[in-house]
């Protein structure tokens, strides 16, 4: 699931592979004040603001904490882990995403060590290596058992005890079912093959990932209504992701998976 409020209206057919839909959206850089924005609404959302309090829970504090975000794009979750003073690493296919990365930590003052890598191939070299492993709006781009797979890299590269943070659209959130329903059927659709996740599935995978105590978390059933549909609703695109809504657990437009690595294995 990529930003949501960019909405880019090119033909379908103009996208040959996945890793040329990432590289032409990659293209696009915020201006400062707009990442600025961008990363405010991250800080200050629900998403965040469950994953620093389980951090906190399960580690004391996040500062010092080894962290992983795989495919990370620009990183909007390592740039909160950084700033709360962990070690991060971002790690993506995509050499466009990783300057964009680089770029945005430079602005703001920010450390991290950036690496190439892809998910399926496995992450020997980090086996065993981190405390936290992250993604947002990436794990629903594989099919098949390729979704075990990629679930399995986000647990090899933990440390026993650690935890895995895994962001993903919710295939039962009709706002965002119609929305890529819609601009699938005008050749709009500009983030290649994307299989929402429901929570049944995720859990699942998580098991046989490797994963125990696994919860799963869903909110932003307004959220989706503001960003995906607000332009053509309202003229404009609102801000409604600090909106609760009764239909969040059942309807919520993201899926947020914690899940942990048992400290004796």
């Amino acid at each position: 699931m990529a930003a949501a409020c960019t909405l880019v209206e090119s033909p379908a057919s103009s996208v040959p592979s996945s890793e040329s839909v990432w590289d032409r959206l990659w293209r696009y850089r915020p201006s400062d004040d707009k990442d600025d924005a961008l990363l405010l609404r991250e800080r200050e959302g629900p998403r965040w603001q469950l994953v620093a309090r389980r951090l906190e829970d399960s580690f004391g504090c996040i500062d010092g904490l080894r962290t992983i975000e795989l495919g990370s794009g620009r990183g909007d979750l390592s740039v909160m882990l950084a700033q709360q003073g962990a070690h991060v690493t971002l790690m993506d296919r995509s050499d466009r995403a990783l300057d964009a990365a680089r770029k945005r930590f430079d602005r703001l003052g920010l450390s991290a060590q950036f690496e190439k890598g892809d998910l399926l191939s496995g992450q020997a070299r980090w086996k065993l290596d981190f405390d936290v492993s992250l993604s947002v709006g990436v794990i629903e781009h594989f099919k098949g058992d390729e979704r075990t797979r990629v679930l399995a890299t986000h647990f090899d590269v933990l440390k026993p005890g650690g935890l895995s943070m895994v962001s993903v659209p919710h295939a039962r959130c009709p706002p965002y079912r119609l929305w890529k329903s819609y601009l699938e059927f005008r050749r709009w659709w500009p983030y290649g093959m994307e299989l929402p996740y429901s929570k049944h599935e995720l859990r699942r995978r998580a098991g046989a990932a490797g994963f125990c105590r696994v919860e799963i978390h869903t909110m932003g059933f307004w959220q989706s209504v503001g960003s995906l549909w607000g332009k053509r609703l309202y003229d404009r695109w609102p801000d409604w992701g600090h909106v609760r809504s009764r239909f969040d657990g059942s309807m919520g437009w993201v899926l947020v998976m914690l899940a942990h690595r048992d400290a004796l294995h």
